[in-house]
């Protein structure tokens, strides 16, 4: 015996199934896209640390890099000044192949001590300008940078130079919150004198304090609204993005160049040609001479110059060249100061109070 049971069919049954799963479904989808701006908005807070904290620390490599760059300079108008001293020394006792005419002769050694004379006054007016450009960019100490870093972090929040290559990003409120020197008694550097000199090869250090590098941390705060609507008059909530990071200065770039024999590729001559200060030509009053030498400035290290072949480096095989000179010449031994990122160092921060949320 069979039963057949019958269902009227109705209209409007699947509707609230079909309601509540569509509803889960935006729940879930505003759920997804909330979290995914949570974590934009903490990425972006991140990046906006990292990028104060490096940039922070410019008031220290800056002032490093313009310091090394002006004591270039005054190293190529001491060594121009010692060797013009030596020339005049030549002309002065009628050595070195110049003779005894007048003046009216570019060969006698009146003519080429006026010129020697005129060269020295101005490598010695230049020397001095030097000196007192280094005393003036490596003057201000390290509270003196601290406060340079602190001026520049208000400047590059203000509204027209936030979001611009100047600035910071805008959507959020940066603060210092740490300063401290690295005295880690070992500084990767240049080591350099009269004798030799080691790049790469490590440096133990006891600096002064306002000549360590600088360890910073910086903290960026946004409260951010969440994408989820107010819904019955409930306020939509909030949440904060927090960015923290520290950085520190490092000597990033360790190099050494002999200047009369590196090739400058926009002019296709050596940085440093040789010069000819006992004359008004550019070029050797001697030529043609043996005595040409006497007289000439060579910044060394040019394998096809016959007076000076330079004083060729030694590698250990690493990271290290030491050299012990035996021609006279100019080498340049220095290194590029940098910003490199650090593990926080000042533990646990109170909002309100140590940084605010903008």
């Amino acid at each position: 015996m069979f039963v057949v049971l019958t269902v009227n069919a109705q209209r409007g049954q699947t509707f609230p199934v079909w309601a509540m799963g569509s509803l889960s479904c935006m729940v879930l989808l505003a759920m997804v896209l909330n979290y995914g701006n949570m974590l934009t908005w903490q990425f972006r807070a991140q990046n906006a640390a990292d990028s104060a904290a490096r940039g922070l620390l410019a008031a220290q490599t800056t002032q490093w890099n313009q310091t090394l760059t002006a004591l270039h300079a005054a190293a190529i108008d001491e060594y121009r000044i010692r060797n013009i001293l030596r020339d005049l020394d030549e002309v002065v006792n009628g050595e070195g192949g110049c003779n005894g005419g007048d003046y009216h002769d570019i060969h006698s050694c009146d003519a080429m001590y006026l010129n020697l004379r005129g060269q020295y006054m101005d490598a010695v007016q230049r020397y001095t300008a030097d000196a007192l450009l280094i005393h003036r960019v490596a003057t201000p100490n390290q509270a003196t940078q601290i406060a340079n870093m602190n001026a520049a972090l208000t400047q590059m929040q203000k509204t027209g130079v936030c979001g611009t290559a100047n600035g910071l990003d805008c959507g959020f409120t940066y603060a210092l919150v740490g300063t401290q020197a690295r005295d880690d008694n070992y500084l990767e550097d240049v080591y350099s004198d009269c004798c030799t000199f080691v790049v790469g090869g490590g440096t133990s250090s006891n600096p002064k304090p306002d000549l360590t590098p600088m360890e910073v941390e910086v903290v960026a705060c946004a409260n951010v609204s969440t994408l989820i609507p107010a819904f019955f008059n409930t306020q939509a909530p909030t949440f904060s993005a927090i960015g923290r990071a520290a950085a520190t200065s490092i000597m990033a770039n360790q190099e050494f160049m002999y200047l009369g024999s590196i090739v400058n590729p926009t002019t296709g001559n050596v940085f440093q040609q040789a010069e000819f200060p006992e004359g008004t030509s550019g070029s050797a009053v001697l030529a043609n001479s043996e005595n040409d030498g006497y007289y000439r400035i060579d910044y060394g290290g040019n394998p096809d110059n016959t007076w000076n072949h330079g004083n060729p480096a030694i590698s250990n095989g690493k990271a290290a060249f030491t050299y012990s000179p035996a021609n006279a010449g100019l080498l340049a031994a220095t290194g590029w100061w940098s910003a490199m990122p650090v593990p926080t160092f000042k533990g646990t921060l109170t909002p309100g109070t140590q940084f605010q949320c903008k």
